[in-house]
């Protein structure tokens, strides 16, 4: 295992700015990521000329000396807008040839994996009915990955149809190849125990590391109670060789903004890796 961390940890830098910061806290890979009329990376952008972005991406993270770990775009604004379960057709139609442009910039930055939202809950559809469009929509995008190499996985989250461990359990059982990028804070924060939450690491592909604690999604460390010794050793046990994800954000969603994601990144770097060295 090695660690990364993620370039929108930093989004009141400029882009070439927060991988430089990466590389200044000496963690030798980024996860990019990419959203609507984002300040980094544009996913708008990225599907109108993927060679082009993709040129400039690879030239700003090899100046920076750091590998490429993961890339996390968002097709919309929020979690709502344009989600990987949409009931239209024509935002469904949208959304694979937007896929299919993030596929082809991961494939000329050399990324590996491409982390998606899970979707929500339509409240006119039902949480099986949003499930099952989900399961659809994930075995589409899985396929279409899987052709150009990559690993495709979701992360489950707060406001997502997979709120609950279990749920999330089922979603990567119905749509084979789909993997997770696993990130214990929002099941923590939700006020879940971690034994509910363990079963999902064999089918883990990539890791977001960041304190938390119930009710809050991100937490100092002195008031976190995640075990990251335990998930450490739990990983390891299942064979897992991806990255570690450092991923403090700066945002106003749930109070994200009330931390230092400098120092707490400092810390948490640390912690990790004297698990990985001693597990």
């Amino acid at each position: 295992m090695d660690l990364t961390c993620t370039s929108f940890s930093f989004p009141l830098l400029s882009f070439e700015r927060s991988l430089r910061q990466i590389a200044l806290l000496e963690i030798g890979a980024v996860d990019l990521g990419a959203h609507l009329d984002g300040t980094h990376l544009s996913v708008e952008a990225i599907e109108a000329d993927p060679s082009g972005e993709a040129e400039r991406v690879k030239r700003a993270v090899d100046e920076a000396g750091l590998a490429i770990a993961d890339f996390f775009p968002t097709f919309g604004h929020g979690f709502r807008d344009r989600p990987v379960n949409a009931p239209d057709p024509a935002t469904q139609e949208a959304n694979r040839r937007r896929f299919a442009a993030l596929v082809e910039f991961c494939r000329l930055v050399g990324c590996p994996g491409i982390t998606l939202l899970p979707g929500v809950i339509w409240d006119e559809l039902g949480p099986d009915r949003s499930f099952a469009l989900a399961t659809e929509g994930l075995t589409e995008f899985v396929e279409t990955g899987r052709e150009a190499g990559l690993r495709v996985s979701i992360e489950p989250h707060l406001e997502s149809v997979v709120e609950e461990p279990e749920r999330a359990l089922a979603l990567v059982e119905a749509v084979p190849g789909l993997q997770f990028t696993l990130d214990y804070s929002h099941f923590v924060a939700a006020g879940l125990p971690p034994e509910r939450i363990h079963p999902l690491i064999p089918h883990t592909g990539h890791f977001h590391a960041r304190q938390a604690a119930p009710g809050q999604l991100q937490a100092i460390r002195g008031e976190g109670t995640i075990d990251f010794s335990d998930i450490v050793r739990r990983l390891l046990a299942a064979g897992y060789d991806g990255y570690l994800s450092v991923e403090y954000t700066w945002q106003e969603w749930r109070d994200c903004n009330r931390l230092d994601v400098v120092s707490e990144s400092i810390m948490l770097r640390d912690e990790l890796r004297g698990y990985m060295a001693f597990a």
